[in-house]
């Protein structure tokens, strides 16, 4: 077969333009500072980036939403803390007039005590995060609790999120389950057993008064047990933070590892490439001087 002068050409500028191409993609490679700048570069491990890429966002995601869950159960606990602290100190004025007492002044102090204690009992339970009512379930833009009737007006739902894929964790405890009574942690609705000890130190009625102080231990159970509730999923929380970010760290470093430049290489690479680009540019040249008189 006769290699024609226009096959030498054809072949040169094909050569040439090979060479240009690597020579662009090792600079574009150098100052991005990434092997992959396009799908083209590399489709199998491009679909494996985004993959990755997709479980990193997925684990910032979680990672935030461990944030919120750890500063609204934190609030909770501080709220709980409260409310044991209150009924420590409605222990202590009920147990020193148990007995009753025929000094109505004497009585009428211990009622009065009781009665702030109550208010600051149901301040508690509508503490607030933000504008959102942390004891009212899912019906949390309104204070759950009243002082004039004791109702309950949040729901009994617990608020939850999303810690890792499929795995929901709550964020609140409903309220009534609390302070009223109707869920796991006992069964003392603690608003009307202090009305109920109230009213009877008022009416000088020992009995009632004694019947309805042996329900504040059970209250106090009643508050320690939702704070080991909190306690659980604060531990929960810490384990799944914990393994979200060494996930997230060896994530980041195999997509580092994959797309990121080694400069010294990369810049090696491109010396040896300038270099054959330039020779093949020089030959390219001679060759495309040949005249009819060169093959005379």
């Amino acid at each position: 077969m006769r290699i024609t002068p226009g096959m030498t050409s054809d072949n040169a500028l094909y050569n040439l333009q090979k060479g240009r191409t690597l020579l662009n993609r090792l600079q574009e490679q150098i100052a991005s500072g990434s092997l992959i700048n396009r799908p083209s570069d590399d489709p199998i491990t491009t679909r494996q980036l985004l993959d990755m890429d997709s479980k990193l966002d997925s684990g910032e995601q979680y990672l935030s939403n461990i944030t919120k869950g750890n500063l609204s159960l934190s609030l909770t606990d501080t709220a709980l803390q409260g409310m044991a602290d209150i009924i420590a100190q409605v222990k202590k004025t009920a147990g020193a007039i148990t007995s009753g007492s025929s000094d109505q002044t004497v009585r009428e102090n211990a009622a009065s005590q009781l009665e702030e204690l109550k208010k600051q009992l149901v301040d508690l339970g509508n503490t607030q995060l933000g504008d959102q009512f942390i004891f009212a379930g899912f019906k949390n833009s309104t204070p759950p609790f009243s002082m004039a009737n004791n109702d309950y007006s949040g729901t009994s739902d617990e608020l939850t999120i999303e810690i890792d894929r499929n795995s929901p964790a709550g964020i609140t405890i409903a309220g009534d389950a609390l302070l009223k009574g109707t869920g796991s942690y006992g069964g003392v609705d603690m608003l009307e057993t202090l009305d109920k000890i109230i009213t009877a130190i008022r009416d000088n009625i020992p009995a009632d008064i004694q019947e309805n102080a042996k329900l504040l231990d059970s209250s106090a159970n009643q508050i320690n047990n939702a704070r080991s509730d909190v306690a659980g999923r604060m531990i929960r929380f810490k384990s799944a933070e914990t393994m979200i970010s060494r996930n997230q760290s060896t994530l980041q470093g195999i997509v580092s590892d994959t797309m990121g430049v080694d400069y010294i290489k990369a810049a090696t690479e491109l010396t040896q490439q300038q270099a054959s680009f330039e020779a093949a540019l020089s030959a390219t040249a001679k060759i495309t001087q040949l005249s009819l008189l060169d093959y005379l």
